[in-house]
């Protein structure tokens, strides 16, 4: 397999102190609890003086009381503060030590005031606590208390601000979860639903900004929320069938800015405790609240779970800590995208594979082809449906998705300790591999071949079984295809069969194709390349390139949109339609970019995603265009359009009639079911229509990467996997280029050829990749994440640049001239089919 090896990277541990226990961990990539404690405590202090300052004048430019310093919002500051701590040479700390800014006592009018004011507020609250009536805390009230505090005037001059009430106020509301969860109320009443907290957000926004701004009433405000917290981590707190609207608390709690600050993260992890510990049911409908967020909202709470993961993720690295944050952000995952189902990601594989129980599997296998069964295995799920957004449901992703990706965890993780851990662990462990949201494409890609690797592993145990049994049996290592040019798709489909018929046993399941994992070699008859990747990737171009050609029938292709969809009435044999899936998943497991003009749907539909008109239009525009004025028409719908629930086609010569349902022909459309006529016309254009056509692509893609992790992946990540990324940042290029045989970046001649390549156009630029990698796409990641190396071969010459493409390596004379140099390398770029041995 082509992939990277993932680097071996540190692993999270279960209890303080205590070693991780999977020998995947690198030892060298370990730290200390000491150091990992130094870490901590350098952020919290570069954090403070990045926001507090040291209180002096200072020169240093990290300093918040050094001139010019330009303020930072406390997000930005635990970005950089963290970047500082994580330096070589530290950069300086002020000599005086950053403190938290000096709470500003609120000036009372009595001793008895003062008493009862923000140093006694916990006595206040356990007598409150007790009350069974609070009322509500409502942002009108409390910015009441505001305006009061800051318009005392004495003397003709403005008092300073007494903000007792208003400490008061929030002693009371955030000591008592019952008051909370019933605070800021959208309407007059409190009513919440399933569906809708009935809280005001904009509301619960305005009351933090305000209490940000008055260090004695965020100082009040983070006790009292710590107090809650603490509380209600008692079992005896929480009731699995609590009213509705205690559920209110948490969006409340959530919205906390602080919780952005270090210091506040031990107050945070147990609202995230606590969150993670709520029933299921509980859960769905805080995701149901969740969904109706603000995109804003939705970004600032991603970040805020995002920084608390992050830090820990670099200060602490314990099992519990990252579990409920990324629980917590799983919530908000989901509610990203309400109208799809979200399961929990656990390794389901049949482990006791010898023996018996495997035996028995075998004879199950035999007795259900002697009766006729068929496997079920690709065939296209049965309750798939086409979503109509008619009445203004959402059904768009509020926030990009890779939003939920932490760079800190994919930089860091140990991917093979991660999916041990997801592979060998109970169904209540945590492993990242759980919550797939937090991996990028390039970890899951990478824990795909290592689920690939595992696999085999527990093939070649099962083949070791079977030779105690059946005696020896040969296997090559590789899967090996020796082709024709002239003939090359019926000559695959055929050694398919045929590697399929070598590496089964007789009493071997069919649905076992562990030898697609296997890595590819590919043979051209009558030419001399061998094959260290580059005379595969051609085998995938030309192998696409013919099964995709309009000619050929398997496909149709829109000129307008340039996508290319299942031509429902190809009369090409399921084993043509199969060998296009297999070509995919051997592309992914080999490490070969595709060019497939694919819609996204077809990346949905393999991974058992519904349909949305957004679907239709980008495989058939025009009849998108025209459902959605359908939905919209004002008027008679039965007298205008004069249709039944049934389709006519020409085929071949030949009309026929589909009915959409039981007695379609004799069923008017009207203005009462044009939903579900536009529904059925969409299920039907995308999935009836092409039923025989893509269950057989869709059996050959699972042959070869049906398993648990392809589960991980979502549609347009799978899609970026197959086809990579059309974004060519050759800048990104540049930067992570090696040169070899005495080019150094500063040599004249490479600085001539990104000159030159900066000049190409989109298209020359493609050129040159296909002609330097055998692709003209970039990886999943992009070009910076490309293996480029460019080297000297030999002087200034007429000899044209060459390319080993298995190696994505640059043959570059050393031309000495910038015109020479363009001039050979477009000639080159222009001629590079064909592979011979150099």
């Amino acid at each position: 397999m082509s992939s990277k090896e993932p680097k071996e990277k540190e692993t999270i541990t279960s209890k303080p102190g205590a070693e991780a226990k999977s020998t995947a961990a690198s030892s060298s990539g370990g730290m200390s609890n000491d150091k990992k404690r130094e870490l901590k405590r350098l952020v919290l202090r570069y954090f403070q003086q990045l926001t507090q300052g040291c209180g002096r004048e200072c020169e240093n430019p990290d300093c918040a009381s050094s001139p010019g310093f330009r303020k930072l919002n406390k997000k930005e500051a635990l970005k950089r503060a963290m970047v500082l701590a994580s330096k070589k040479i530290k950069p300086e700390l002020c000599e005086c030590e950053s403190k938290p800014a000096k709470v500003e006592k609120p000036n009372t009018n009595s001793g008895k005031e003062k008493e009862n004011g923000a140093e006694n507020c916990s006595k206040r609250e356990v007598a409150v606590a007790k009350d069974p009536v609070i009322e509500p805390l409502t942002f009108a009230t409390f910015q009441k208390l505001i305006d009061e505090a800051e318009s005392g005037v004495e003397g003709g001059e403005k008092k300073e601000p007494d903000y007792t009430k208003a400490i008061r106020m929030i002693g009371k509301i955030f000591a008592d979860d019952t008051a909370l969860s019933c605070s800021f109320p959208s309407g007059k009443e409190l009513k919440a639903t399933e569906q809708d907290s009935g809280i005001e957000m904009k509301n619960v926004t305005a009351f933090f900004t305000v209490v940000e701004r008055v260090a004695a009433l965020q100082e009040v405000l983070n006790a009292a929320i710590g107090r809650l917290c603490q509380q209600l981590l008692d079992p005896m707190k929480t009731k699995p069938n609590a009213p509705l609207y205690t559920l209110r608390k948490y969006l409340i709690l959530l919205e906390n800015p602080s919780f952005l600050d270090p210091e506040f993260h031990p107050v945070f992890r147990k609202l995230c405790e606590i969150i993670t510990k709520l029933p299921e049911a509980q859960k769905d409908i805080l995701v149901n609240w969740m969904s109706k967020y603000t995109a804003k909202r939705m970004e600032e709470l991603i970040g805020r779970i995002q920084q608390y993961i992050t830090v820990r993720w670099y200060t602490g690295r314990q099992v519990d800590d990252l579990q409920y944050g990324t629980t917590v952000l799983g919530l908000l995952y989901r509610a990203n995208e309400p109208w799809r189902p979200h399961e929990v990601h656990h390794y389901v594989e049949e482990k006791s594979r010898g023996g018996m129980l495997f035996a028995l599997r075998r004879m199950a296998h035999r007795d259900a082809k002697q009766q006729g069964s068929k496997s079920a295995e690709g065939d296209v799920k049965a309750n798939m449906k086409v979503i109509i957004s008619s009445k203004g449901d959402r059904h768009t992703p509020l926030v990009d998705p890779s939003m939920f990706n932490n760079d800190a965890v994919n930089a860091e993780l140990s991917l093979k300790a991660d999916y041990k851990r997801w592979y060998e662990g109970s169904k209540s462990s945590f492993c990242f591999c759980k919550n797939p949201f937090i991996l990028d494409a390039s970890s899951k890609r990478d824990i795909l071949h290592i689920d690939a690797r595992h696999q085999m592993s527990e093939h070649f145990r099962q083949a070791m079984f079977a030779r105690l049994t059946f005696g020896p049996i040969g296997s090559s290592p590789y899967l090996i295809l020796v082709v024709r040019r002239d003939n090359l798709i019926r000559d695959a489909i055929i050694q398919l069969q045929n590697a399929k018929l070598e590496n089964m046993r007789e009493d071997e399941e069919e649905e076992n194709n562990m030898y697609f994992k296997k890595p590819l070699k590919i043979k051209f008859k009558g030419e001399e390349g061998v094959d260290e990747g580059g005379v595969k990737k051609e085998f995938f171009q030309l192998v696409v390139a013919q099964l995709f050609n309009p000619k050929y029938g398997m496909f149709t292709y829109d000129k307008e949109s340039h996508i290319c969809w299942f031509n429902k009435n190809s009369v090409s044999s399921d084993e043509e339609f199969e060998l296009i899936g297999i070509v995919l998943g051997l592309a992914i497991y080999n490490g070969v970019i595709l060019d497939l003009r694919f819609p996204m749907y077809v990346y949905k539909k393999l991974m058992g995603y519904d349909a949305t008109m957004k679907d239709l239009k980008e495989v058939d525009p025009e009849i998108a265009k025209g459902f959605e004025k359908l939905l919209r028409f004002n008027g008679d719908v039965e007298n205008t359009y004069c249709r039944t629930f049934s389709v006519e086609e020409e085929a071949f010569g030949v009309t026929k009639t589909v009915e959409l349902k039981k007695d379609g022909a004799k069923t008017p459309l009207t203005n009462e079911n044009r939903e579900e006529y536009v529904e059925l016309y969409s299920k039907y254009l995308l999935m009836d229509s092409i039923k025989r056509q893509f269950t057989a692509f869709k059996r050959g893609f699972m042959k070869v990467c049906g398993g648990p992790a392809l589960k991980l992946f979502r549609p347009e990540e799978l899609h970026r996997l197959i086809c990579g990324s059309e974004h060519l940042d050759f800048e990104a290029l540049e930067k992570k280029t090696q040169y070899d045989g005495g080019y150094t970046k500063d040599t004249p001649v490479i600085k001539n050829l990104w000159k030159v390549l900066s000049r190409f156009s989109l298209e020359q630029k493609k050129k040159f990749l296909m002609f330097c990698t055998g692709s003209d796409r970039a990886p999943i990641n992009g070009l910076g994440d490309l293996q480029f190396t460019i080297s000297k071969n030999g002087p200034d010459s007429e000899r044209l640049p060459t390319s080993h493409t298995c190696f994505n390596h640059l043959l570059l004379p050393e031309y000495a001239t910038e015109e020479k140099l363009e001039r050979s390398l477009i000639v080159a770029v222009q001629n590079c089919k064909g592979f011979g041995l150099l």
